[in-house]
């Protein structure tokens, strides 16, 4: 029985990760649509009503106030629960640099899709690139400090610097290796999906606490709550590692697919 409850997954936390990763997904989904002229050198001649309205929605999403909010809403929501299910984990240095490895092969792939088809979607230091760094940091971290107050005190301390330093929307910068390390760190932006290490390590090591104070138990706060496992957000929370990992690519090619059928042209 006791075996039973420990390995139950926690519904709340898969659902939060589910609906977060989703709406990161329709986020790149209307940044397809936003570049679709930059996709297609026949764009203005195909001229098609369907594309130029998602072209218009893409857009007029990417420049919304929703847009700035809802994004930075969900990726911290998915970074709290991310902290939070790293206390479960038992070896997060392995799989801090499987994600290291995983964001090598992100950054090699959009490089080639740039070099063979120019659609400026290359990530230097995207999601999974942040998260990966952050991991093994949390791990350091967490090795000499144990501490939760102090802990939740560095995660509170890194949001405020933040804030105050606007690093939550840090300036673009070119690529170069005098940047990278800006790009990296956060004091720079660069790419359409680009996450620093800061501000968001902040948000991680506050999700650490969470999880060590209130799910010490490894079961949900909300019991009485029972969602099918067959639920959208259940299941995206479950498998969230691999749509991140895989929706680009896919949503692409399926967006690439249509309007080759409609007669557009890279």
């Amino acid at each position: 029985m006791d075996n039973k409850t420990t390995k139950k997954r926690i519904w709340e936390l898969d659902f939060l990760r589910g609906f977060a990763i989703l709406m990161m997904v329709f986020d790149h989904l209307m940044f397809n649509f936003a570049y679709l002229r930059g996709y297609f050198s026949n764009f203005a001649q195909v001229n098609h009503s369907l594309f130029n309205w998602l072209n218009d929605l893409g857009i007029d999403y990417w420049n919304s106030t929703i847009r700035l909010i809802g994004r930075e809403f969900f990726v911290l929501l998915f970074l709290l629960i991310s902290g939070i299910s790293f206390t479960f984990s038992k070896n997060n240095s392995k799989r801090g640099f499987k994600l290291v490895g995983v964001a090598i092969i992100i950054t090699l792939v959009t490089f080639l899709m740039d070099f063979l088809f120019d659609f400026g979607v290359l990530i230097v230091f995207g999601v999974i690139h942040m998260f990966a760094i952050n991991t093994l940091l949390t791990v350091l971290i967490r090795k000499f400090i144990k501490s939760e107050i102090i802990i939740l005190f560095i995660g509170m301390a890194i949001l405020t610097l933040s804030f105050y330093f606007e690093l939550f929307n840090p300036p673009a910068v070119s690529l170069s290796f005098d940047n990278l390390p800006k790009i990296i760190i956060g004091l720079g932006r660069f790419g359409a999906d680009h996450f620093g290490i800061l501000p968001y390590l902040g948000i991680i090591l506050i999700g650490t606490v969470i999880g060590n104070t209130f799910y010490s138990h490894r079961v949900s706060l909300i019991p009485q709550v029972h969602l099918s496992p067959k639920n959208i957000f259940m299941i995206s929370g479950r498998y969230s590692l691999y749509i991140y990992v895989l929706h680009q690519p896919l949503v692409l090619l399926f967006v690439s697919i249509l309007a080759y059928i409609f007669g557009y042209r890279f």
